[in-house]
């Protein structure tokens, strides 16, 4: 299963309009668009909080092994 695009795409104007004549709607056909360049500056609509949590512990268990050495 591919990921799915977080970041709008910069010719995404609202839901239902795209400034290149697709159908405008980011739960679909901005998903699977040739053209999709993601806006610069902009901010995913939510943060892998997965990947943060895995770097916190990584960084806590290496601070144990550090201090344990």
């Amino acid at each position: 299963m591919a990921t799915e695009r977080e970041i709008a795409c910069m010719y995404y104007k609202w839901e239902g309009e795209c400034a290149k004549g697709r159908e405008g709607s980011f739960k679909k056909a901005c998903q699977i668009c040739k053209k999709y360049k993601p806006k610069k500056g902009s901010a995913p609509a939510r943060k892998n909080l997965k990947k943060q949590k895995t770097e916190k512990i990584r960084e806590r268990d290496m601070k144990q092994m550090m201090r344990d050495y």
